[in-house]
């Protein structure tokens, strides 16, 4: 079995005045006997990239293979889900000991989740009699002689929470990020759709920071106008006073209710929002120091270096250097 820990990275978020613990989520990968672990990469890109949008939660993957290891108990399964990886070219076959095996593991896991081929496997643990399942094209004939309903629609969800199913790859992908909305909310579900392009990312989204900021304050509408406001004027950042003006209160309370929500001071993620916009076009684009620092409210290109290595313990140009020599780091 092979664990992977797919860490949090947040070494440039903005501090906070309390500390969360992480809760730790567990998903087991199950292969079929012919997969390479690297048809399960997407799997691992996709939940990684869930543990750098998902404030205090990590998502922990074992990709295992069918009997190869013990199954665990209920205590092991409490929580966990279990993804069972198949493709849409060969049927999935069970020996004696396999069924065995995924038998328990469907019957144990808290979520469990049949992607293409492996809907098939039901009928060999006995459990394919008038279930609904997303098949593919590919085993149509075979779902039907064995009792399947179809569902249809390329993903189904069970209203017993317990098995899900996907006719592909991708879309169970799909599948997963809409599990993401169940356990965490439409905003994040929809902010990962558009970061690993399983949706077009919208005009309006927000930077990482703000993301985080906003599920810290509990979805506070204030915190949200404040930050949305910040965001649209970086390059000629307002004044407290004029930014609480613009939000029906005084800089006081605005000052106050934001730190209360976030644990973060409000001018604090004002200049935070600029130097990850800045940081964002030093990656992304061909712009001049001169006119980064511009775009983001910095007086000169010295200002926004000397801020920006303050904040991220590196220069402007390092990370420029970094883009064109294709290193960038993954965030």
């Amino acid at each position: 079995m092979k664990h992977y820990v797919l860490k949090n990275a947040r070494s440039r978020q903005a501090s906070v005045a309390r500390q969360t613990p992480n809760r730790n989520h567990h998903v087991d990968v199950v292969l079929s006997g012919a997969d390479t672990e690297a048809s399960a990469q997407i799997v691992l890109d996709f939940f990684d990239a869930l543990n750098r949008l998902a404030e205090h939660h990590s998502y922990i993957i074992n990709i295992r293979r069918l009997a190869k290891d013990p199954v665990g108990g209920p205590l092991y399964w409490s929580g966990r889900t279990a993804l069972f990886w198949g493709d849409i070219h060969e049927n999935w076959r069970l020996d004696d000991s396999e069924k065995s095996w995924t038998s328990q593991v469907v019957n144990l896991s808290s979520r469990t989740i049949l992607v293409g081929s492996a809907v098939l496997l039901l009928a060999q643990i006995g459990r394919a009699e008038k279930t609904v399942a997303a098949v593919h094209p590919n085993f149509t004939a075979a779902a039907q002689e064995i009792g399947l309903i179809e569902d249809g629609s390329g993903v189904h969800m069970a209203y017993d929470n317990r098995l899900h199913s996907a006719s592909t790859r991708l879309s169970g992908l799909r599948l997963l990020s809409n599990f993401v909305s169940i356990d965490h909310g439409e905003h994040l579900a929809d902010t990962l759709r558009g970061y690993i392009g399983l949706s077009e990312p919208k005009r309006t989204a927000k930077s990482h920071l703000a993301i985080r900021l906003f599920q810290r304050s509990e979805a506070d509408p204030q915190v949200r106008r404040a930050i949305e406001t910040m965001s649209d004027n970086l390059e000629e950042p307002l004044r407290i006073s004029d930014l609480a003006q613009m939000l029906g209160t005084s800089t006081r309370q605005l000052q106050r209710r934001f730190l209360n929500r976030t644990g973060t001071k409000l001018l604090t993620t004002y200049r935070e929002l600029r130097l990850e916009r800045a940081d964002t076009l030093l990656r992304t684009t061909d712009l001049s120091q001169r006119e980064i620092s511009a775009a983001t409210g910095f007086s000169s290109a010295v200002a926004l270096g000397r801020a920006f290595r303050a904040h991220y313990k590196t220069s402007p140009d390092d990370i420029r250097n970094q883009r064109f020599a294709g290193q960038l780091s993954a965030r």
